[in-house]
């Protein structure tokens, strides 16, 4: 009888001792933990309480991960996967005080369409002047892409429009049979006025008349995510004007080097253009 006592006990004490470890544990899970070339993944860290009270370290592919604090002890982060990665396993490192942790995010091979366009000469050979310009633009924009300010979105985000989507994310397009370019974001079909909403909450940083892009607005939405909206008829809102989720912040046009009516809809995370559809598939 009190043999048995004593194993009940000692297993007690057994378990105790376990589950206390456990939860002491540097603790690491990946959403998805498979994803193509051009997705996002989000990562959810959960530190030791007794450790440092800094933030864990992530670093993916070469970068630095930005993480945000939504209780204590536990950390988020949206990470990028550029286009042009080759599929196989890659490790994303997280320290935390003395933790290591280590775990690896699969990317799949994946075969992007390619299209060829026939289009009139000028507008795919650009004048000195319009060379000139649209340079100056570029540069514009790259300028955004590294400013990583506190985080502004909240939760899921939702699409900038309610319409049928016309091409997708990674398109190679061969123009007139030399030019090649790809296709950085989607296009979402629309006459003219239908109205343009604010993937998430976020801060306008840009409303310029650019070359290519047309009547250009482009939101941040914090930790280096940036949301873009090209071609658009009008402005709904201002430079430095923020906005919620779902706000009209412009009318879907044809402004720039457009064809037609529709929205060219684009993402930035840490400077790296991801497919939107990932975004919007990601439970936040």
């Amino acid at each position: 009888m009190l043999q048995k006592l004593f194993d009940k006990l000692l297993l007690a004490i057994i378990l105790t001792a376990l589950t206390s470890s456990y939860s002491y544990a540097l603790i690491v899970e990946l959403q998805p933990k498979e994803v193509v070339p051009g997705d996002v993944f989000f990562i959810k860290i959960k530190t030791n309480p007794k450790s440092s009270p800094e933030a864990p370290q992530v670093e993916f592919a070469g970068k630095t991960v930005k993480l945000y604090q939504d209780h204590d002890n536990h950390y988020y982060a949206l990470v990028p996967v550029a286009i042009d990665t080759a599929p196989q396993d890659y490790p994303v490192t997280v320290i935390s005080a003395d933790e290591k942790e280590l775990v690896h995010i699969t990317v799949k091979p994946y075969k992007f369409q390619t299209k060829k366009i026939t289009l009139p000469e000028e507008k795919v050979i650009l004048s000195l002047q319009d060379q000139e310009r649209a340079a100056r633009e570029a540069e514009l924009l790259a300028g955004l892409w590294p400013k990583n300010t506190p985080r502004i979105w909240r939760g899921r985000f939702t699409k900038p429009a309610d319409t049928a989507i016309s091409e997708v994310f990674g398109v190679k397009r061969i123009m007139n049979g030399e030019k090649t370019s790809i296709h950085q974001g989607l296009d979402f079909r629309g006459s003219t006025g239908t109205p343009v909403t604010a993937i998430n909450s976020g801060t306008v940083v840009l409303t310029e008349n650019l070359f290519f892009g047309g009547n250009t607005l482009v939101l941040d939405h914090g930790l280096g995510l940036y949301s873009v909206y090209m071609h658009l008829s009008k402005f709904n809102a201002s430079t430095g004007e923020t906005v919620s989720k779902g706000q009209v912040v412009g009318l879907i046009g044809s402004t720039g080097r457009a064809t037609g009516p529709h929205l060219h809809f684009g993402v930035k995370l840490l400077g790296v253009s991801v497919n939107p559809e990932a975004l919007f598939k990601l439970e936040l």
